[in-house]
């Protein structure tokens, strides 16, 4: 077994956008693999860092698979559930491209009533979906934001942690280009404050020269990096490379979402399943399964298994508008409208959502380091 590297990041962009009451094809935009800076980068604004400026710390668990994450159909009784979850660290990503995979399975049934158990990302981003194609909808959730793994998502568009290094080679290459390329085209149309979701630049940082990192296998000529050469750039590394990607601060697109789902008619309900029987009580003859992590009791998955993930929100800085990822230490940064998001965890296997004071203080001192080295 091989793990996807965790000090990654893929990109991905452009496909087929599909809206209720027709389609809209798209190109996938082709580009360099990379080009090198034509003249020095700008000046940056530094974040300042400092224990006074600590808001909290939070931990998520990301819902992992190595063989990537889950769109089927089965039937159980007079149910059909469709299952929509295993999104490991790109559950933001990849929402709408699987909600739209799980939409088409929906079309194909006699049924146009559903429940969508889960009221993160996936199980919004799904209801929404099938609302917008005639589908009246409940919602059943353990918790609802801001309460949700979602909320505690960077929410910045990119593939990773979504499956074992081998898989992206293998039959899921396709379901995964198929996912992020509709998503990235999907989020367009959102970007604006009223949803949260902006373009932003996205830098890697090493003294390696960058390359087109693994996790880009997929789609590779969907990303043109812009190459700066020691001496071109501000941060302390001796490359950095730089590149255009979407952004959502989950802070405000998830309630947003929320209320559009509430919005279109959607009865929403505060509801935990201990089994699946209590999931055949329901009403409704369509089931969709978005339930991340908990689907490994719920409907015994046993490949699904917990990556945590830990952060550290500082007070916010307009000065700052741009992200960075550290892929040596597995450091990364964004700018939100409630904090700058400081992070760089990846503990398999682990369940509690409790923050590790030695993570969080090997984040501080190495994000400090990064600023600190900026010219």
């Amino acid at each position: 077994m091989t793990r996807s590297p965790i000090n990654r990041r893929a990109f991905v962009t452009t496909g087929a956008l599909a809206l209720a009451g027709g389609a809209l094809g798209v190109q996938p935009a082709i580009g360099q693999e990379s080009v090198v800076a034509t003249r020095p980068l700008g000046k940056l604004g530094k974040v300042d860092i400092a224990a006074n400026r600590i808001i909290r710390q939070v931990a998520g668990l990301r819902p992992f698979r190595p063989s990537g994450f889950v769109v089927r159909a089965e039937q159980r009784g007079d149910k059909t559930i469709i299952h929509n979850y295993g999104h490991g660290g790109c559950g933001i990503t990849l929402s709408w491209g699987t909600a739209k995979m799980a939409l088409d399975l929906a079309l194909a049934t006699p049924h146009r009533t559903a429940a969508v158990i889960g009221a993160g990302v996936i199980g919004l981003t799904t209801a929404r979906l099938l609302q917008d194609h005639g589908f009246d909808v409940a919602v059943y959730a353990k918790a609802l934001p801001p309460d949700t793994t979602s909320n505690v998502a960077a929410g910045v568009f990119g593939v990773t942690s979504i499956a074992d290094t081998d898989k992206l080679e293998g039959p899921f290459r396709a379901r995964l280009q198929e996912a992020a390329r509709f998503a990235h085209r999907y989020f367009q149309p959102f970007v604006g404050q009223s949803y949260g979701v902006k373009w932003i630049d996205f830098f890697l940082l090493g003294d390696e020269r960058p390359e087109q990192p693994p996790d880009f296998a997929p789609t590779p000529e969907l990303y043109p990096l812009t190459v700066y050469e020691p001496g071109q750039h501000p941060f302390p590394t001796r490359y950095a490379a730089s590149f255009p990607t979407l952004f959502a601060e989950t802070n405000v697109f998830m309630p947003r979402l929320l209320d559009e789902v509430i919005g279109r008619g959607a009865a929403v309900k505060v509801r935990a399943f201990a089994s699946v029987e209590d999931i055949g009580g329901l009403a409704e003859p369509l089931v969709f399964n978005c339930t991340g992590l908990g689907a490994k009791t719920l409907f015994g998955d046993a490949e699904l298994t917990p990556v945590k993930g830990q952060l550290t929100l500082l007070l916010p800085q307009q000065t700052v508008d741009y992200c960075y990822l550290d892929g040596t230490r597995d450091l990364y940064m964004f700018p939100r409208s409630d904090g700058i998001v400081l992070g760089g965890s990846h503990q398999h296997d682990v369940w509690s959502t409790e923050p590790d004071p030695e993570i969080a203080r090997a984040i501080f001192d190495g994000h400090r380091e990064i600023i600190d080295g900026m010219g």
